[in-house]
């Protein structure tokens, strides 16, 4: 009979745990080498789509245009934040979001600007948002939309502003609004009557008043202090 030796077994049972364990080791390795190329190399999950969502004034092929994804190139590898900021230099581009939809479409979130006003430019017009941001042109006004006339940048925000915080119904009636300084803010109505609206603060009371008071077909209100305000005139 042989006799095997405790030290025998337990160095076998040692060399037998240490290539399990190796074995497994390599496989893990292994197994992570070859996500990595099929996610990263492989043909497996390229950019086969670009998938475009919110664009209504942009053309979906506009956004891919400038989107400019290389053909051909790994879902994992597209940079992203080039993409949205590429994209996000069209006119009406407010926002972008760039998601991966696995495997093969990449994702584009278009979030468009809202014109509330337009600016004169040149012979045309601008449309202009909320935020005070020109963009884009059109040769004609646009129905149901104010012209918005500012000394400068700051007197631009200040009346896009005014203009946003209004209900579309009544913002759809002033026919133009002129913007002096953060302080001065003066629109004209239907039928030529004025109102002096002072700064963007207070606009929703501002406007409460103005209802109010409009039943006096007023040439002029003033509710820049919406507590007292004042009118003048009667329209014909």
């Amino acid at each position: 009979m042989t006799v095997i030796d405790k030290s025998d077994r337990f160095t076998q049972t040692q060399t037998s745990t240490h290539w399990r364990r190796w074995a497994i080791v390599s496989g893990v390795v292994g197994a992570l080498i070859a996500g990595i190329y099929a996610v990263y190399f492989s043909s497996l999950l390229t950019v086969r789509s670009e998938r475009v969502l919110g664009a209504v004034h942009v053309s979906a092929d506009a956004v891919r245009q400038a989107a400019t994804v290389p053909p051909g190139i790994q879902l994992a590898r597209v940079d992203t934040s080039a993409v949205a900021d590429r994209v996000g230099a069209l006119p009406w581009v407010q926002s972008v979001e760039v998601r991966r939809g696995w495997p093969n479409v990449l994702v584009i979130v278009v979030t468009e600007r809202a014109p509330i006003a337009v600016v004169p430019a040149g012979h045309g017009f601008s449309y202009v948002d909320a935020s005070g941001t020109s963009f884009d042109t059109v040769a004609k006004l646009p129905v149901g939309t104010p012209v918005l006339i500012a000394r400068d940048q700051t007197s631009q925000l200040t009346g896009a502003t005014v203009i946003s915080a209004l209900p579309q119904a009544f913002r759809s009636t002033i026919v133009r609004v002129v913007a002096t300084s953060r302080d001065n803010v003066i629109m004209t109505l239907p039928g030529s009557a004025r109102v002096q609206w002072g700064g963007a603060q207070g606009s929703d009371r501002k406007y409460a008043v103005l209802q109010a008071l409009l039943h006096l077909r007023a040439r002029f209100y003033d509710v820049s202090a919406p507590d007292l305000p004042t009118t003048r005139g009667t329209l014909n």
